[in-house]
């Protein structure tokens, strides 16, 4: 399983949601992707919480029924998706969720907030360590929409901390393309509210396949190095960064669950008209996209990687 958004040779920052039933491959139709990289994530989400967990998980005006009902969400989802894996028993003085993956149990009372198992924050925090997606939540009510908490420890250059709270509209202010969809974006959380589940596509260049991209560094750490996205013209290795995303709704509770799952492609193991199509893509980026995505007066060098 590749995924490859860009083969139409186009850029786009249009929504393109896709519903998980009309899914053309199986694992489209799950919300969380467990695979054969499964360690590698939670090494790193190991590395986030022996940093500053408070870092890359945060959470404000998280309504109490909203935290509760996403938490149970993600267990169905679990136990659904994963049968296997995950075993969830319910008992007179609370509930666990046995993870045979990270052989870890969680335990947790009945307010399904709180965590009785030691190292995490919340239920939440708990349950978000055991998958490889990056979750928040984003909560509606009225004529306002907000990000009421976000677990994310494979940010791609942008910290928690600077979109929670926010609405969807300055979540991605910084995004060039986006005015549009902007200006009149709340029919579409409210479709992802009622509607779905949906799963989408964003990607962009790297150069490495270091999950953590926080914008700031960790201490000790070298921040232009940490930075990243240094293409060069001798640089070995450029890779394709792929994020599938999902949105699944809870009508009830007026919020939807959203998932980010990170994917790294080495552009050399693409075939050549794969090659072709992602130059076209990058080529016809706006100069705004084109520094968004690092890529200003790469185009050239892209082109020499990719056509030659």
């Amino acid at each position: 399983m590749k995924y490859l958004p860009f083969l139409d040779g186009k850029y786009s920052t249009a929504p393109a949601l896709t519903a998980m039933v009309k899914a053309e491959q199986d694992a489209d139709k799950l919300v969380f992707q467990a695979d054969d990289e499964y360690n590698a994530f939670m090494a790193n989400k190991a590395l986030c919480r022996k940093e500053d967990i408070h870092k890359y998980y945060v959470q404000e005006n998280l309504y109490e029924g909203t935290a509760v009902k996403i938490n149970k969400q993600i267990v169905k989802q679990l136990i659904t998706e994963y049968p296997s894996h995950f075993i969830y028993t319910p008992h007179e003085s609370g509930h666990t969720l046995y993870n045979a993956k990270k052989a870890q149990t969680l335990q947790w009372a009945d307010d399904w907030i709180a965590v009785q198992t030691d190292g995490y924050l919340t239920l939440f925090d708990a349950l978000c360590s055991q998958v490889q997606e990056d979750v928040a939540i984003c909560q509606l009510d009225g004529d306002k929409d907000w990000l009421a908490a976000i677990h994310l420890c494979c940010p791609n250059h942008w910290a928690p901390a600077d979109k929670i709270g926010k609405p969807f509209s300055h979540v991605h202010a910084i995004v060039p393309g986006m005015e549009k969809l902007n200006s009149n974006y709340f029919k579409m959380l409210q479709t992802g509210v009622q509607k779905g589940p949906f799963f989408r596509f964003a990607w962009g260049i790297s150069t490495d396949t270091r999950l953590n991209h926080h914008p700031v560094a960790p201490p000790g750490i070298d921040q232009v190095y940490w930075w990243g996205r240094r293409v060069e013209e001798d640089t070995s290795d450029i890779y394709l960064r792929v994020e599938r995303q999902s949105i699944t709704g809870l009508p009830a509770n007026n919020c939807f669950l959203f998932t980010i799952r990170t994917y790294f492609y080495n552009i050399d193991t693409l075939s050549a008209e794969e090659k072709k199509a992602l130059f076209h893509a990058v080529e016809g980026m706006s100069p705004e996209s084109l520094e968004y995505k690092g890529l200003t007066d790469k185009v050239e060098i892209l082109r020499r990687r990719l056509l030659s």
